[in-house]
């Protein structure tokens, strides 16, 4: 017949485990954290460095989004 002292270990063991897997899960969110923190700041860097190279090519897109996105919202 089991006991509670029989199953201590074993769930010692499954602590051990799930704090294992939580402390690698958490190490991989931060890496992808960072990674996208990384393109988005290049994206950024590059849409800026555009913008401020062609500013009427950056407007005229601008407009054409924007009536793009009223054209659509109209139709629904």
């Amino acid at each position: 017949m089991s006991t509670s002292n029989d199953l201590t270990p074993r769930l010692d063991d499954l602590k051990t485990q799930a704090s294992e897997v939580a402390r690698k899960v958490g190490h991989q969110l931060n890496d992808q954290a960072n990674s996208l923190r990384d393109v988005t700041a290049t994206a950024r860097y590059n849409t800026q460095e555009f913008i401020e190279n062609n500013p009427w090519q950056s407007v005229a897109m601008a407009a054409a989004l924007g009536f793009l996105v009223g054209v659509i919202v109209t139709r629904r």
